[in-house]
């Protein structure tokens, strides 16, 4: 727990250095400046993630790139650091004292949950063999040829790697996604904020949603897992999303930043790619505005932030999204089979649905749903069973806001509706609503048809019932239909009551399950150095005389026992060493 302390001072200054630098860059000709902490910290992991991808195209991301980021880094503190100065003191200011001991507390708490609980069973599978290859190697040509599950390649794993230790510290660290948890969990402490007391709002309900899943996930917080990166990056991203769309902010860049931290979201785990369509909204304010360049300069800041991800796909699998093989343009010797690579894809989905048979995965909805509803758990069945409930109510709310939207700008065109800056700010937040409201419907459906594990799409099945049913509460509260305003103002009243009083008994029974899990781990011997790695036992074979390790105990295998493979591979060397890569024997390029 205290080299997890030390560890998060390194990663939170080179994290707000490089963000406040990043952002410094970026914002230089827009109105909009970014003004929370939280916010420089992710755009400086995005930017440390990415360059941590380039940086194993390479070599090893080891001592050598953190020396070199610690070096940019100190030469962008010199060069802003009156405005640093200037930033850091105004939060200084803003922020009071018992704010600061609450987000002591957090550091703490996360840092205590980081530093022990359950490692999840893949990271002992291969989440810390791809950490270790990109740490030794950056990245070898065919590795998805050694363990196909490799050819998965999350860019988060370069980001572990970033700050694994680079070899510096007696075990390899594994808390960056502990640090991503208390990004969000300082951000849900918007719920206490006094301007927000007066009324509720949509935001709110996704703090509470976040807070939800922070406490389901906080156990298993040790382990690196991509699913805790992707699914809390996506509450920090609509997090602040919402929270524009309250504020009717009109400038199109701060959309715009949270869409390519949508690009990173997908290259942490691809299936959350179905949230760019919220990308649209910025993307339409720009082409009517005709801004070409913007819409240039942003596209182009997607493809880097893209790129080291999928030249680290094709490298390592030879596929462009393994195991997905609709992309079939690299006609290299390292490359997986297309026929493997459809099983595996198959796998994944069939193993989703609690089928666990590839032949049947086509099996129609009526026949496989019933069955996995089944075997979920309780909580799991309540959750899904208020997600369809939100489908219909969704659907509905979407249809009516806009059809409602569409009649304003018809009647707005034929004269009858005034033409003012109000009406049509209104008519915008209303297609905005639409386009969230779309994008949480699309999200879930997306989930639940396609590869319907919790844990693969925890963020889907809160998001959509927290903005459908948030949605229609607060709406419930500020519609004044002909009602006197002193009755609207009673029942406003009413509704925050009785919002705050849920929420507190939210908050307590949550907070009775943290508690639980903090003592259930108390006994644990990891107050200075964190829980490692698990190390399970194997058998060894060799591929032209380097020695591989095959797991005996479930699959598991862990990280020193290096280079692994889940079963023995007829595979072979592409050259003479390891750097050279891996290929299915008698597999030459085409």
């Amino acid at each position: 727990m205290l080299m997890i302390l030390l560890q998060w001072c390194y990663v939170a200054c080179t994290a707000f250095i490089t963000g406040f630098a990043v952002l410094a860059l970026l914002q230089r000709k827009s109105a909009y400046k970014v003004q929370s902490v939280s916010s420089c910290m992710m755009a400086g992991l995005l930017a440390q993630n990415v360059y941590a991808q380039y940086f194993s195209l390479f070599a090893g991301v080891g001592a050598g790139a953190n020396l070199l980021m610690a070096l940019a880094d100190c030469a962008a503190l010199f060069l802003l650091r009156r405005e640093i100065g200037q930033f850091l003191k105004k939060k200084k200011e803003e922020t009071g004292r018992g704010r600061m001991l609450l987000y002591g507390f957090l550091v703490l708490l996360f840092a205590y949950g980081s530093s022990r609980g359950y490692m999840h069973y893949d990271t002992g599978l291969y989440h810390a063999q791809s950490i270790r290859w990109i740490e030794e190697y950056g990245v070898v040509p065919g590795l998805a040829n050694l363990h196909s599950r490799f050819g998965y390649n999350s860019a988060a794993f370069a980001l572990c790697a970033l700050f694994g230790g680079a070899g510096l510290t007696r075990e390899p660290m594994h808390c960056v996604q502990g640090f991503f948890a208390l990004i969000c969990a300082v951000k849900c402490t918007a719920l206490l904020g006094p301007g927000k007391r007066n009324g509720v709002r949509l935001s709110d309900f996704l703090y509470a949603g976040c807070i939800f899943y922070l406490v389901a996930v906080f156990r298993e917080l040790v382990a690196p897992a991509s699913d805790y990166f992707a699914m809390l990056l996506l509450f920090f991203v609509l997090m602040n999303w919402v929270e524009l769309l309250e504020r009717r902010e009109k400038e199109i860049f701060p959309y715009a930043l949270l869409s390519l931290c949508l690009v990173y979201a997908a290259t942490v785990k691809l299936s959350t790619a179905v949230l760019l369509v919220l990308a649209l909204q910025p993307a339409v304010w720009l082409i009517r505005q005709k801004k070409w360049k913007q819409i240039a300069g942003y596209i182009g800041l997607g493809v880097i932030i893209a790129f080291p991800y999928l030249a680290r796909n094709v490298l390592i699998s030879g596929w462009l999204f393994y195991p997905f093989t609709f992309l079939d343009i690299f006609p290299v010797d390292w490359k997986i089979p297309k026929g493997y690579a459809d099983s595996d894809a198959a796998e994944i989905r069939v193993y989703a649905k609690e089928i666990y048979d590839v032949y049947q995965k086509d099996m129609p909805f009526s026949e496989w749903f019933p069955n996995w509803l089944s075997a979920q758990t309780a909580l799991d069945k309540m959750l899904v069973a208020t997600g369809w409930v939100a489908v219909l109510a969704g659907g509905v709310l979407t249809a009516a806001v806009a059809l409602r939207t569409a009649w304003m700008k018809a009647a707005k065109i034929r004269g009858k509706a005034a033409a003012g800056e109000e009406k049509e700010v209104a008519r915008m937040e209303r297609w905005s609503f639409v386009l969230l409201e779309g994008a949480a419907l699309l999200g879930f459906l997306f989930w639940q048809f396609g590869a319907p594990l919790v844990r693969y799409g925890y963020f889907y099945v809160l998001f959509l019932p927290l903005v459908t049913f948030g949605a229609l509460y607060v709406q419930f509260l500020e519609r004044a239909g002909d009602r006197s305003e002193r009755s609207v103002l009673r029942r406003r009243k009413r509704g925050v009551i009785l919002f705050r009083a849920i929420l507190v008994a939210f908050l307590l029974y949550r907070g009775y399950n943290l508690c639980n899990m903090v003592l259930e781990f108390a006994d644990q011997p990891y107050y200075v150095w964190q829980q490692d790695y698990a190390d399970c036992p194997a058998d060894t074979y060799e591929v032209d005389g380097v020695t591989i390790y095959v797991p005996t105990d479930r699959g598991q295998i862990g990280y020193d026992k290096f280079p692994s493979s889940p079963v023995v591979q007829d595979i072979e060397l592409r050259g003479d060493s390891l750097e050279s890569g891996f290929k299915r024997k008698g597999n030459d390029a085409e």
